[in-house]
């Protein structure tokens, strides 16, 4: 694995909001899909993928190259240039997203389950709640 590129990644800024979170559920309606995560105390975000053209998600322990530069507390948000998903599936010979769906782009939730998103745009992120103290 020495040839991978190692991954190059920068932090989504709304994703900034919260320094942790534990990833509370994960829906595909065939149009968006849907990861709602929990941050502090009753924090809740939505984080909404429109159109996505594929997803995978892993155990944390399978995606050590992202660690510890692309993980908490620096982010839980991030959107990958380099060095993830996208490339080793660009070594498939039959894999075509990529240039069919142009500009096609991989984002990256980190936790203790992390997913990658190939999609067009950046995710939407809508607060849910808040911590009573702070409402």
């Amino acid at each position: 694995m020495a040839d991978r590129p190692k991954p190059q990644c920068t932090v989504v800024p709304d994703s900034q909001r919260y320094s942790t979170i534990a990833l509370r559920s994960l829906r595909f309606d065939e149009t968006d899909l849907t990861v709602e995560v929990q941050g502090s105390g009753f924090a809740f975000a939505r984080v909404i993928f429109r159109d996505p053209a594929g997803f995978r998600v892993l155990d944390e322990r399978d995606l050590c190259e992202f660690w510890p530069d692309y993980s908490e507390p620096r982010g839980w948000l991030w959107e990958v240039h380099r060095g993830g998903w996208m490339d080793l599936e660009r070594q498939r010979p039959l894999f075509n997203s990529h240039e069919v769906l142009a500009p096609l782009r991989e984002f990256f939730v980190v936790a203790n389950k992390c997913i990658n998103v190939f999609c067009r745009d950046r995710p939407e992120i809508v607060d849910r709640g808040a911590d009573p103290q702070h409402a």
